[in-house]
Parts: structure tokens; C-alpha cells; sequence
């Protein structure tokens, strides 16, 4: 037994199982963030007239209606609408996406750090965050431009 605990053969039987737990590990890592992705989406669509027209009724979905899964982690659009704690925007894909902004949220714009208040309708802004399971984004930046700027933003299947 001492003998096959030194030997070259337990060497590669404990790399080979190393490898297959690394690989388990990732594959596990990624359907968590798939799982994180799929509720987001969920959460978005259950809230929508939640979020945006303040809790009007459940209206179910029409046979016409698609479902896509959005991107939990980001969005950059225009900012069409503000509350002290909530910014409204209309994205490059066309939708409206809801951003709380906390009091921990780093909003720049250029070089300097501004308040959510310095924040205007008409401006383009580009925002970092986590999904909430009220289908808004917990943003943890915001980098703001100029309405009167455009940005080149990437086409709408690449965001």
C-alpha cells in the first residue's frame, strides 16, 4: 500500500480526478450564471407593469407575445425618465429597462463622480450591475453622456 501511494500510477489517477472536479466546477459555475440569467429574465417580464406604470394588474401574455432573455448585468440606453432612486431608460434594443441606483453607486461622468440629480432625461448612459428578482438592475456604475453626444453603442445582438 505504501508502495502505490509514492508510485507514478497514484500521481495520475490524483491529477485525473483534479481535472474532472475542475471540470465539474465550471460546469456547475456556468449553469449557475445560466440559472441567475433565466430568473432575471423571468422576474423582468412577472414585473413589468410593476415597474414601469406602478402596479397595475397582472395582464397574462398575449399568443403573440415573445419572451427574450435579456442581459442581467448591464444595459446602455437614454435615460427617459428619473426618481430619486430609479432611472428609466429606453435601450439599444428599443425596450424599457428600470435601474435602481443605491447610495454605493459610483456614477461618473468624464472624470468626475456627479450625483444621480445631475442626471438628465435625453442622457446616454451605460450601466453595471446585478439582477434583483423584481426584474430591475442593482447598478454598481453608471458612466453618463451628454444627451447631445453619441456614443457608439454595439448593435443590439452584441449587448
Amino acid at each position: 500500500m505504501k508502495n502505490f501511494l509514492s508510485s507514478e500510477n497514484f500521481k495520475k489517477i490524483l491529477w485525473g480526478l483534479g481535472i474532472v472536479a475542475f471540470i465539474f466546477f465550471v460546469f456547475g459555475l456556468g449553469v449557475a450564471v445560466g440559472y441567475k440569467e433565466a430568473i432575471f429574465s423571468s422576474s423582468w417580464g412577472r414585473n413589468y407593469y410593476k415597474n414601469f406604470y406602478g402596479g397595475l394588474p397582472d395582464i397574462p401574455n398575449g399568443p403573440n407575445d415573445v419572451h427574450r432573455n435579456w442581459n442581467s448585468h448591464g444595459v446602455a440606453g437614454i435615460v427617459i425618465n428619473m426618481s430619486t432612486s430609479t432611472i428609466l431608460i429606453r435601450s439599444t434594443q428599443n425596450d424599457e429597462r428600470s435601474i435602481y441606483v443605491s447610495p454605493q453607486t459610483v456614477i461618473k461622468k468624464a472624470n468626475d463622480t456627479i450625483s444621480i440629480d445631475k442626471i438628465m432625461s435625453g442622457d446616454n448612459i451605460i450601466v453595471i450591475g446585478e439582477a434583483d428578482n423584481n426584474g430591475q438592475i442593482l447598478s454598481q456604475f453608471i458612466r453618463v453622456f451628454d444627451g447631445s453626444s453619441s456614443i457608439p453603442l454595439p448593435p443590439p445582438d452584441q449587448m
